[in-house]
């Protein structure tokens, strides 16, 4: 029996680790660090990513358009608030359900 964290089964956590560390491993620290907040503390907004990372705002811009570019980054719609975005990690899963949902699968 596998055992489970908040979200994920430890396989699935493991899975996107050696996803994400191959397309991780050239970029920057402060990239990484953002990455990793996003990972363990889910979904946050850029004033929250600020607040955990203790990194200026432009940074953490720039580490979101980075992870973004790499297609790390899942940006959702914050309904609290329309002018602000949710940012995540997206997970395996969701990559193969877009996939299928393009091709008209789903």
């Amino acid at each position: 029996m596998e055992k489970t964290t908040d979200k994920y089964t430890y396989t699935e956590t493991a899975a996107m680790q050696t996803i994400f560390t191959r397309k991780i491993i050239q970029l920057s620290p402060s990239v990484k660090l953002v990455f990793k907040i996003l990972e363990y503390k889910g979904l946050m907004t850029q004033k929250d990513l600020v607040a955990e990372s203790y990194l200026p705002p432009r940074t953490v811009r720039y580490a979101l358009s980075m992870l973004k570019k790499e297609g790390i980054l899942e940006e959702r719609l914050y309904y609290k608030d329309a002018q602000q975005c949710l940012y995540g990690v997206k997970t395996p899963q969701q990559d193969e359900l877009l996939s299928n949902f393009a091709c008209g699968m789903v």
